[in-house]
Order: structure tokens, then C-alpha cells, then sequence
């Protein structure tokens, strides 16, 4: 069976206009410089990975998509990080001058979480569980072996 094969994610490639602009934005977030190479630059902060690569001449434009679930066009909406003190983070960040969007929130999906977006306007967001995701207390439910997405006004 496939599933039982695949181990997990390993990263997650983000293609972006300002190569050296997005290793930069990733690095105030955190990230450290694992691996470049001529195809791109390898960031990673504890287990999650990203491989950033330049977008090709001329295709430099974004996707527009918003904070949220809704309105956004089809592929991969957002990353979210699970962090453990979600506050504490996002001071960090607003102090260092990133824009970090609204203070963070406790949201009915059971998760306290804040968004923003990078330089390329890829959605991401910062967790930490209030409730044991899928636990007995929770909403969240899996349908048809496929999860309920949470929702980030």
C-alpha cells in the first residue's frame, strides 16, 4: 500500500521572484541556510524544510491569495507552523520589523494562531493547539478520510 511507504514531508518548495529578498525573510523568521545551489536555496527551522527557487524570467508574478480559506484559487493555500508560544513569536517579529498582521487569536477550531504572508504573498501561519487536534473535545473531524481545513479570518 503507497500510504504505508510515505514517511512524511520532507519540504516544500516555494517558487519566488527575489530569491536573495525571500532567503532573507525566512531567515528573520527563523530558518537557517541548509544547502544552496544554482536551483535554490534549502531553509529549514526544526523539522520543516523549504526549498526556495527562483521563478523564471518573466514569470515573476504572484498568485493573488488571501489570508483565509476562502476566495483563493486552486493549489496549496498556506504552510502553518506549529510554534509554542504563539505571543511570544509574533512580538518577536513585529519587534524585528516584520509585518506579522494581527495579534494572535484564539480560534473555534481550537488552535491560537496569527497569519501574514511573505514577500511572494504565500499565506502562512503560526499555531499552537488549545485542544488535541481530532481529540474527543474537538470539531474538527475527518470526512471521507480527508481533513477539514481550519479557517484563519
Amino acid at each position: 500500500m503507497a500510504n504505508s511507504l510515505i514517511r512524511g514531508i520532507d519540504n516544500i518548495g516555494v517558487c519566488v521572484a527575489e530569491l536573495a529578498r525571500s532567503v532573507q525573510f525566512y531567515r528573520r523568521l527563523g530558518f537557517e541556510v541548509l544547502f544552496e545551489s544554482d536551483r535554490g536555496v534549502t531553509v529549514a527551522l526544526g523539522p520543516a524544510k523549504l526549498f526556495l527557487f527562483p521563478a523564471q524570467p518573466g514569470d515573476e508574478r504572484a498568485v493573488g491569495r488571501h489570508l483565509g480559506l476562502s476566495g483563493n484559487p486552486p493549489g496549496i493555500d498556506h504552510i502553518s507552523f506549529l510554534v509554542d508560544d504563539v505571543d511570544a513569536l509574533h512580538a518577536s517579529l513585529t519587534a524585528d520589523g516584520v509585518d506579522a498582521g494581527p495579534q494572535p487569536s484564539d480560534q473555534d477550531w481550537g488552535a491560537r494562531a496569527f497569519g501574514l504572508t511573505d514577500p511572494d504573498g504565500n499565506n502562512l501561519y503560526f499555531l499552537r493547539w488549545l485542544l488535541p487536534p481530532f481529540g474527543k473535545r474537538s470539531r474538527m473531524r475527518p470526512r471521507n478520510r480527508h481533513l477539514v481545513s481550519p479557517v484563519i479570518p
